[in-house]
């Protein structure tokens, strides 16, 4: 299979929700820089519908552009984000991609991930943001929800962190396959269960004492609803994949529900909200 290789001119703050976009036109593999975002779809699902919308799209960022087009041979990923993806000490954590060996010192936990996409390396402000904040509660025999899982890495996370049960859903069908390995990976696939689809996946009568949430700011407020009602009282809710500029109309539909907001991280632009369920 063929593919196209776009590369587009666009700052890192605002490549997780163009990246989402992009998802959405069935593009998959991602490598991300500073300031530059490199996308691939194969090349029978680029069409002229596509283009319009990515011309749209790119009128939406600041700065943003289009800088070139390339045909390309399938090849393998995983070796060309070998190239790139290095571990990282972030909170707690080493998060180590598996062809690395680095050893964590004592007392931090180890994370492996082998990343089939760009999403949940910890490469990105908004998951640095989250496991950082993660440390911050106690896990020990907690069930936890993982909204928007990818790589399933806080579903992980939250296991080595004391959690009993983590259940992790996401629309990609990658994220199922790849978050179900790297829970294999880990050692904890008998507590984190992955599903594929979106808030249907939840059973109506799921109520979970921690709920991770790393999504974009329009899938956010959409289900606002459904992350409190499955959260249980006194339960804490983490909401991240949101920019700066996001924070006050998410303040504003919090109101309308039964959380306060208990803390907020920052990085860059990206900002993260910590909520506990009344």
């Amino acid at each position: 299979m063929n593919y196209i290789k776009l590369v587009f001119r666009l700052k890192d703050r605002y490549q997780e929700s163009f990246i989402a976009e992009l998802m959405e036109m069935d593009f998959y593999g991602f490598e991300q820089f500073d300031d530059r975002l490199i996308a691939y779809v194969e090349k029978p699902r680029y069409n002229d519908s596509n283009r319009e919308l990515i011309e749209q799209l790119i009128g939406l960022y600041p700065e943003a552009g289009f800088i070139e087009m390339e045909d390309i041979e399938e090849q393998n990923w995983n070796e060309e984000w070998e190239k790139t993806i290095q571990p990282q000490f972030i909170g707690p954590f080493l998060v180590r991609p598996t062809w690395s060996d680095l050893k964590p010192p004592k007392a931090q936990i180890l994370l492996e991930i082998d990343p089939k996409m760009a999403f949940g390396t910890g490469y990105h402000a908004t998951t640095r943001l989250i496991l950082s904040r993660m440390s911050s509660i106690n896990f020990d025999g907690k069930e936890v929800m993982d909204a928007g899982t990818g790589t399933g890495i806080l579903a992980i996370a939250a296991i080595k962190l004391g959690a009993k049960k983590a259940i992790g859903f996401d629309v990609d069908k990658w994220s199922e396959v790849n978050a179900t390995e790297n829970a294999l990976i880990n050692g904890v696939s008998e507590k984190v269960e992955i599903r594929f689809g979106s808030t249907e996946q939840i059973k109506d009568d799921e109520i979970f004492s921690v709920t991770l949430v790393n999504i974009n700011r329009n899938v956010i407020l959409e289900i606002i609803p459904f992350l409190v009602h499955h959260t249980r009282s006194g339960g804490d809710i983490f909401l991240t994949g949101l920019l700066g500029t996001d924070e006050e109309i998410i303040r504003e539909n919090l109101n309308e529900h039964l959380v306060e907001i208990v803390g907020k991280t920052q990085e860059d632009e990206w900002i993260l909200l910590h909520l506990k369920r009344q």
